[in-house]
């Protein structure tokens, strides 16, 4: 336990209680930094209530624990019941009051993450700091831990926690982008990416291709082509539904974009599924349209993919006027539409052009705040949104080209990328993998295809892409959001 949550314990917390009722007026107890910092270091849980959902939980959750520690967090403790008052702890926290030997004018609470403010409590002097010492000693605590949370070794080290259940891919995958975020956002990727390969591995060692076909043949949505399928069951006619396709959304760019989502109150399920294999636009965007398995002669582009879209409908007993795709741009949707499509390449096309990841947080923050409005539009016209993506992608390390037999070895119609290949028949599939001993534990090899397993792409220039079965680019978003 860190120096930093013992005393906030010793302020706020009495052995004879297990229940603490708190104000805490700058809100620091109620930030997520400082509640997980609470719940990894300690067994005490924090709740933020009114006095009528404080009646409630005090009557049946509380009641019915024993030996569990509650922090409560309320904005006015002067009207407690006299029950409760009497089985609590009853105090006013103010963050300030750990930071006196500062100057009060230069510490700015809300520019103050948790780690950082452990940093200045730790570190504080005995004597006075005036406002320039101050300063330095903010500025210290910020080139630490950085703006948005963690300093990398902390990054690092949450990585290696990550508790892997990829039964449960969802929760998996969501504590690892989180930690992709902090270090993205940092610069940092590149510090963390053999933890990340790390975990990668343990994903690689539980996909295989048996796993794979199962996944394929389950009934859920596991696999995105199971998607439509999956709104056929769960929305009848008459009942409105948008599915959102982001082409390129990794798991981690979507956690950036639920942030501007909850700062407009709107809430997600979330859910994961895989994408198709190779995780490329055209098959795996085909698969997630047709509704099926995807046709290697298919031809990728926006018309096609309306096709796709309005037969599957169509052959539903929808009317043509029922159903609407668009693409890029939306435009004002009609009052008889219940079946809507809308794609972005957006999110696809900054990955490809990104110089690193720091960059791509940047596009990917931007591209957030305003696709908020899109999210907003849909609602607003009476839909549930549907919100995926038909892969992610994976900063990659160059590999080298293939000679001119090996590309002439391959299927015509997006055959080869640079993380996938799919070969015209299995003689020269099975001739290029002998051609290449060494890589073979580093390849899924499926049918007429061969992907990247790590982080490698054919090429000699390092990249961000996808068509591998990395768990950046296999594991897509699968958000549920409910009309307004």
């Amino acid at each position: 336990m860190d120096s930093l949550i013992a005393r906030i314990i010793q302020e706020i917390m009495r052995p004879y209680h297990r229940l603490s009722i708190i104000t805490n007026p700058d809100g620091f107890l109620q930030r997520e930094d400082t509640i997980r910092a609470f719940t990894e270091q300690t067994d005490i849980a924090i709740k933020c209530f009114t006095q009528l959902e404080l009646r409630i939980w005090y009557e049946t959750e509380f009641t019915r624990s024993e030996g569990q520690r509650y922090v409560v967090i309320l904005e006015d403790t002067c009207h407690l019941v006299a029950d409760i008052r009497q089985a609590a702890f009853v105090t006013e926290f103010k963050t300030r009051d750990l930071l006196l030997t500062y100057n009060q004018q230069a510490i700015d609470l809300n520019k103050l993450n948790y780690q950082m403010l452990a940093h200045l409590f730790e570190t504080k002097s005995v004597a006075i700091l005036d406002r320039n010492a101050t300063d330095i000693a903010v500025g210290v605590a910020e080139l630490l831990y950085g703006a948005d949370g963690d300093d990398i070794s902390v990054v690092k080290a949450n990585l290696m926690q990550v508790v892997m259940d990829w039964h449960r891919p969802q929760k998996t995958i969501e504590q690892i982008s989180k930690q992709v975020v902090k270090a993205a956002k940092q610069g940092n990727y590149s510090e963390i990416e053999a933890e990340v390969e790390f975990l990668n591995l343990s994903f690689q060692r539980h996909l295989n291709d048996v796993y794979y076909q199962q996944l394929i043949t389950a009934t859920g949505p596991r696999v995105v082509h199971k998607i439509l399928p999956y709104i056929e069951r769960n929305y009848g006619i008459g009942q409105k539904v948008a599915l959102v396709v982001v082409d390129g959304m990794a798991y981690w760019q979507y956690m950036v974009l639920k942030d501007f989502l909850s700062e407009e109150s709107i809430n997600t399920a979330d859910n994961v599924c895989y994408a198709w294999m190779p995780s490329v636009t055209q098959l795996s965007r085909q698969a997630i349209f047709r509704g099926s398995t995807p046709e290697r002669s298919y031809k990728q582009n926006p018309t096609n993919e309306e096709k796709l879209w309005k037969t599957f409908w169509l052959d539903r007993n929808f009317e043509e006027w029922h159903v609407m795709y668009a693409h890029e741009d939306l435009p004002e949707i009609p009052a008889l539409v219940e079946r809507l499509a809308y794609v972005t390449m957006t999110m696809d096309d900054d990955m490809h052009s990104a110089h690193g990841m720091k960059q791509l947080y940047r596009a990917t923050e931007d591209w957030a705040k305003d696709f908020v409005r899109t999210i907003q539009k849909i609602r607003g016209a009476g839909f549930d949104i549907i919100l995926t993506a038909d892969h992610g992608g994976v900063p990659s390390q160059a590999w080298g080209n293939l000679t001119p037999q090996e590309k002439a070895a391959l299927y015509e119609t997006g055959s080869r990328g640079l993380r996938h290949l799919i070969f015209s028949n299995q003689s020269t599939m099975q001739h290029f993998i002998k051609t290449h001993p060494n890589e073979i534990p580093e390849w899924m090899i499926r049918g007429d295809s061969i992907v990247w397993r790590n982080n490698k792409c054919f090429g000699t220039e390092d990249c961000i892409t996808h068509g591998g079965s990395h768990m950046l680019e296999l594991l897509v978003p699968l958000i549920t959001i409910k009309r307004k």
